[in-house]
């Protein structure tokens, strides 16, 4: 069975599945060509469905869109073989295996899901994994065409002055604030600890346990560990230089030593490499601090703060000096908005912990030193400095110009995107069926490229 007849199996007995297979009467065949690839109507009915599930209110033209996104869809693949981009091994993924446990949960059991599936759970999983790597492959295409995209501050004042007034977002309270960071002092004990920990889960691996095992029950970064600690296939560039410094230098199956990294302490394995790409599983550990270890640090951070208020330096003067936040000690101190850039932050943008610390504060006012965490998960004591709540408002360009110059980015990935597929629907085939001759389409070159299937 071909690539494309089990695409439309799977597509085809998991709309069964969800409809129902005593009910489900589907009348399929191909409705769409990109490139050499089929698009069937079952494809355009399985996305349907999932809209659905998402949404009761599904409106009319939604068919029309899911079948336009799909085009598109093929269209990004058509060039991610031109660009040689390589096909993920999916087949041992934690997502898949999430994904299929959801299915055996909506029909029952193992041999229930086989036997309305009409396949092995080993076909099934084989197929997901198929559809899941398409569509990181085409992720990354679009991503490629719209890496090179900036905007000007007379541009982004263009697309403010085009949007119309009553269209402009409503945004919640925002707070502008300094913090002062420090590390944990005196960390030696706990970062031999965790060093002590990774040297034995190391043994372990080398004496034949599975690393992906003690990844999922170990390691740090939950991202990954749900995957068994794999990271896909990534360039060098993808990692930070350490990390990747050892990951690269590795084998097949290769276990590294411990790596150090500012996101903590990694035990590393090549999975393969593809060209310039590697795929590697990790498992990541940060230190545990003891309660004596952070109330000293409290203790010196509360010394600082105590400096400041009696003016004999200034929180600027202590960010630079003292502060351990690489992101802003160089800025004054002022915490940036990790979404939009820029230094309005709302609750929603900020950890919970800070957000309970500035709320009881006024403006002008510091906070007495807590523990938090960094934009990579490390422990960490901080205060805060309250500069300015601004209240609920429409958005505007002088309180909001990251969040404005964010949006006219997008607007102009999309004016790019949209350009780069104008020119790939002339240099490739496309056809589609004429029943959908009366759907809105985004790109109007569409209905060019429709006949009545013979």
């Amino acid at each position: 069975m071909g690539v494309l007849q089990k695409r439309f199996a799977f597509l085809t007995s998991l709309l069964f599945g969800v409809l129902g297979a005593s009910n489900a009467q589907l009348l399929d065949g191909t409705i769409a060509n990109v490139g050499t690839r089929q698009l069937l109507y079952s494809d355009v009915e399985m996305e349907m469905v999932r809209a659905r599930i998402q949404n009761a209110d599904v409106k009319k033209n939604t068919a029309c869109g899911v079948l336009e996104g799909l085009l598109v869809h093929y269209m990004l693949l058509d060039q991610a073989d031109l660009d040689s981009i390589p096909v993920q091994s999916l087949d041992n993924s934690q997502e898949i295996e999430q994904r299929l446990a959801h299915y055996i949960q909506q029909a029952g059991s193992e041999e229930a899901l086989e036997k309305q599936y009409g396949r092995t759970l080993a076909e099934i999983r084989q197929e997901m994994a198929e559809l899941l790597g398409e569509q990181r492959r085409s992720e990354q295409v679009r991503a490629k065409i719209v890496d090179k995209v900036s905007v000007t501050p007379s541009e982004v004042r263009a697309y403010f002055a085009s949007q119309p007034a009553d269209s402009l977002q409503m945004l919640p309270e925002q707070f502008i604030y300094r913090q002062l960071v420090l590390s944990p002092l005196e960390a030696a004990e706990a970062e031999f600890q965790v060093k002590e920990k990774l040297l034995n889960l190391r043994e372990r691996i080398l004496k034949g346990e599975r690393f992906s095992t003690l990844a999922v029950a170990y390691s740090e970064d939950r991202g990954s560990a749900i995957k068994g600690g794999e990271m896909g296939y990534m360039p060098r560039e993808g990692f930070v230089k350490s990390f990747a410094d050892a990951a690269f230098a590795l084998k097949d199956g290769q276990v590294s030593p411990i790596v150090k990294t500012e996101y903590g302490y990694h035990l590393i394995q090549m999975i393969g490499k593809k060209g310039k790409l590697a795929n590697v599983r990790h498992i990541l550990m940060r230190p545990s601090y003891s309660s004596a270890v952070l109330a000293l640090t409290s203790k010196r951070l509360d010394s600082i703060k105590m400096r400041i208020q009696q003016d004999s330096i200034t929180f600027e003067e202590a960010c630079l000096k003292y502060s351990d936040d690489k992101d802003t000690r160089l800025n004054g101190g002022f915490a940036v908005n990790p979404q939009v850039g820029g230094t309005s932050l709302d609750k929603e943008t900020m950890m919970p912990v800070d957000y309970y610390a500035i709320k009881e504060l006024k403006e002008g006012e510091m906070s007495a030193p807590f523990e938090s965490r960094d934009r990579v998960g490390n422990v960490v004591i901080k205060i805060i400095r309250l500069e300015r709540i601004i209240p609920p408002h429409r958005m505007n360009l002088k309180e909001d110009y990251a969040l404005v110059q964010n949006l006219a980015k997008q607007e102009k990935e999309r004016k790019v995107f949209d350009a780069w597929i104008e020119k790939k629907q002339n240099n490739m085939y496309i056809w589609l069926d004429d029943r959908y001759a009366d759907c809105p389409f985004r790109y109007a070159f569409w209905k060019s490229k429709m006949t009545k299937k013979l």
